[in-house]
């Protein structure tokens, strides 16, 4: 008998290691569960993090399109103002020139009429120089001149 007891010692032993697996088993499956409850909340979660992640992705796209598009506006604007200033430059180089050449003229043309009438006042003044001397030496020698003149 003592095979007899020993061989229930062993199948009592295995039956409890069986209900031992069984719950472990259990425990297993409960585990298993919630890993698959956890890997289907994970990929949800991935799922929706891909989609934030293409959404800020398109969003960077349409920054850097509204960036490069203000850029060149920017540059085109840069330019029109650059050729702005430019002519305008220009403009008032002619302009200064112009005015500067009408003055120069404008100045001449007085210096001439001052000329002109300092010639006309110098040629009255030899007339009145001259005419002065005559009356001063007729004044001093009268007979003398009157008979040279009409002698």
């Amino acid at each position: 008998m003592s095979e007899l007891s020993e061989i229930r010692t062993k199948v009592a032993l295995l039956e409890k290691d069986a209900e031992s697996g069984a719950l472990i088993h259990q425990r297993l499956e409960v585990a298993i569960e919630k890993l698959t409850d956890i890997t289907v909340s994970l990929k949800g979660m991935l799922v929706q993090q891909e989609t934030k992640l293409a959404k800020a992705e398109e969003v960077d796209n349409d920054i850097f399109i509204t960036l490069e598009s203000r850029q060149v506006k920017w540059d085109n604007d840069l330019k029109e103002l650059h050729s702005r200033i430019t002519t305008n430059t220009r403009e008032l180089r002619e302009h200064q020139i112009m005015s500067e050449n009408k003055m120069l003229n404008e100045l001449r043309n007085i210096r001439n009429q001052l000329d002109n009438r300092v010639a006309v006042l110098e040629k009255w003044r030899w007339i009145i120089v001259g005419g002065s001397i005559i009356v001063g030496l007729m004044i001093s020698n009268p007979n003398s001149m009157l008979m040279q003149f009409f002698g």
